[in-house]
């Protein structure tokens, strides 16, 4: 059965949000947005231990942090529930749950950094870290808006399900974490060798895989939205002009097979009408979706939100890192390095996206502009500037 007409809807994403490294002016910009619903890709909280009263590098400048964790690092129940009561405290957050629906995803900061299946960054026994996945997963349902299916069974939670909004939309939420093989070549930036095209390693998993494909197989809508946690873009990079180029192991750009067969899918099947919202990244990007880098046309696009407030105030969009990665990804329309958040506004024909930043979150009361704004028509997969 279609869904009943619906000719808007209107939702802000936004995730990483850690807490010792700016204050939540997102939040309260995103409070006063006229939305539908606030998808959250993830890093709720931070897991680490207070940072202490000692200078950091912040910005490329030693600085302290602006307001710090209480507790040690967590592993247990009970230091992960505090983390949450703690950041649930700040009143700019309170403002954005208060103000509208919420639809969460996690990533790897409930739990531990990166962590992808049953294996830790810190080579933790797979059955000791369970444990800790235990807890994090349960702390994280307890503070978060989901589904009874979602109720955590020991190290494991349901958490990719959809949502549909009339006939416009289908939202798929991902779990890129719980089933994923662990990232290639120790997690690092790295050259694309053979291990990141093993049909043995996967992003999603088959049941969740297969779940997706159905989804959109099926999907009767106008846009199918795939709300997710990490970078889709196979996202070149060089630390100088004459080294080697590297990927992230821990995107989809360290999981080439995986990415392929959605891709595929996608291009197959559902043509024109598929939108990726992610993040994880700290930075605002927006680009085309190619199935080859440099080859062929566009199959869908991606929105990658950056953080609320980690990387603090960030350095604009003529950093090092911003330099190269326009120079070596055309399929890349822009990226910067500011706080922020991005707003969709999704119509019958036209996908409408702004990319939102602060200009400082180390101080109170930051500046809120739009970076770059962007559209997509239906059928006509591709960004063009708005």
């Amino acid at each position: 059965m279609p869904g009943a007409p619906l000719s808007r809807v209107r939702f802000a994403a936004a995730g990483c949000q850690h807490y010792e490294y700016g204050y939540y002016t997102a939040w309260r910009a995103i409070a006063n947005e006229p939305i539908d619903f606030v998808f959250h890709y993830g890093d709720y909280i931070y897991e680490g231990a207070d940072s202490g009263d000692h200078l950091r590098d912040i910005d490329g400048r030693k600085a302290h942090v602006l307001r710090r964790h209480v507790g040690p690092e967590c592993y247990s129940l009970d230091e992960y529930r505090r983390r949450y009561a703690q950041y649930k405290l700040d009143p700019d957050l309170q403002a954005a749950h208060a103000a509208t629906s919420w639809i969460v995803s996690f990533d790897d900061h409930e739990i531990d950094n990166n962590w992808a299946g049953d294996t830790d960054q810190d080579g933790t026994p797979p059955e000791i870290f369970r444990l800790r996945r235990t807890v994090g997963l349960q702390a994280y349902y307890e503070n978060m808006p989901l589904r009874a299916t979602s109720i955590p069974d020991g190290s494991h939670m349901q958490l990719y399900r959809s949502f549909t909004f009339g006939d416009l939309m289908n939202m798929f939420v991902l779990d890129t974490r719980q089933y994923r093989s662990d990232q290639a070549y120790g997690d690092t930036n790295a050259a694309q060798g053979k291990d990141v095209w093993s049909p043995e390693r996967t992003m999603m998993g088959a049941e969740q895989e297969q779940w997706l494909f159905d989804g959109l197989g099926r999907s009767d809508a106008k846009w199918n939205l795939l709300a997710h946690q990490v970078m889709v873009m196979d996202l070149a990079h060089r630390k100088s002009a004459h080294s080697e180029l590297t990927y992230s192991m821990d995107q989809w750009s360290g999981y080439l097979y995986s990415r392929k067969r959605l891709l595929d899918f996608i291009d197959t099947h559902c043509p024109g009408n598929v939108v990726n919202v992610t993040g994880d990244a700290h930075r605002h990007f927006a680009g085309d979706l190619l199935i080859e880098p440099g080859r062929g046309k566009p199959v869908s696009v991606e929105f990658l939100a950056t953080s609320i407030s980690s990387g603090a105030d960030g350095l604009g969009d003529d950093d090092h890192f911003s330099r190269i990665a326009r120079s070596e990804n055309p399929h890349l329309k822009a990226t910067t390095d500011k706080r922020g958040y991005v707003l969709c506004d999704v119509g019958p024909e036209v996908w409408h996206a702004d990319l939102k930043t602060i200009d400082r979150v180390m101080v109170p009361g930051g500046r809120l502009s739009t970076y770059a704004s962007f559209a997509v028509e239906r059928g006509n997969p591709g960004l063009q500037k708005a």
